[in-house]
């Protein structure tokens, strides 16, 4: 087995103090993933990912990944995401994805009480790992803001498989990706409802800059089998109010098969240092 192994560090909500620099640390190649517990009180999370996790009603999901019935995804605050989606393997245009987010970030808001701002809310918990610097949802070079956060649920039988998210190359990138640190990508996620069993995050101790990462035949998807006997990989579990940040343009990750009648509910999105290290910025 490869012998660099995936880096981690698991705090409290009341002791940030330990990732006041924790985005800058997940950029140095210093650490893998920050698990922040309780960074968001449970309990209207917790009614958020209940109201949602509703076959009866449909808020707006979106399904980008439904021709891969595995990867079934729902989407809410978006039905153009800003990655690669079975439904648009080279991802959207810049225009149709700034169109939707427009469009469809007040289905994600709707969700919530009123008085909480979730955009707001991240702003803040992001802003205790990001060494001082000013943190703010990323704009176009025409000032049109992108999607702050999505809502997302998984549910029985359903899986993220394993993919990195290195994603700057894409087209609706182009005014953006200029503007930015892009040595790496990192996800920042949490969980607003649990399911019985599964949808656990899984990140290896491999990503693109590896060499000879095994892949299947067909020369695209990871060798997850291969993958799993030749590097180190450690799994997290998240309860709500739980949030994680992962270096996910640099490592292998996945999220587990979900199994019982508790859907996977989850909110986040992507975020970057600018080109000077000057501030934080974050969108999905």
């Amino acid at each position: 087995m490869d012998s660099r192994t995936v880096r981690s560090l698991d705090v409290q909500a009341s002791d940030t103090a330990r990732v006041a620099n924790g985005i800058e640390d997940l950029y140095n190649d210093n650490l893998d993933v920050i698990v922040i517990r309780r960074a968001f009180v449970p309990e209207p999370l917790a009614a958020v990912g209940a109201k949602l996790d509703r076959d009866d009603v449909n808020p707006g999901w979106a399904r980008p990944n439904e021709k891969m019935p595995v990867e079934d995804i729902q989407l809410l605050g978006t039905d153009t995401p800003a990655t690669p989606t079975f439904q648009a393997p080279r991802g959207a245009s810049l225009d149709a994805y700034l169109e939707s987010a427009a469009r469809h970030q007040a289905e994600a808001d709707g969700v919530f009480q009123p008085g909480f701002d979730v955009t707001r809310e991240f702003q803040d918990v992001l802003g205790r790992c990001a060494g001082g610097r000013p943190v703010g949802v990323a704009t176009n070079s025409d000032g049109r803001a992108f999607v702050p956060y999505t809502i997302r649920r998984l549910v029985d039988g359903k899986q993220i498989g394993i993919h990195h998210d290195y994603h700057y190359p894409l087209a609706l990138y182009k005014d953006l990706a200029p503007t930015l640190d892009t040595t790496t990508l990192v996800s920042f996620v949490v969980t607003l409802g649990a399911p019985q069993a599964g949808g656990e995050l899984f990140v290896y101790a491999a990503g693109p800059a590896t060499p000879d990462v095994p892949k299947l035949p067909n020369g695209f998807q990871y060798d997850l089998e291969a993958i799993e006997k030749r590097y180190h990989f450690a799994k997290f579990e998240m309860e709500v109010g739980d949030l994680f940040l992962l270096a996910s343009g640099r490592c292998l990750h996945r999220v587990g098969k979900i199994s019982g009648p508790r859907a996977r509910v989850t909110m986040g999105g992507f975020l970057a240092l600018d080109k000077a290290r000057e501030r934080v910025v974050f969108w999905s």
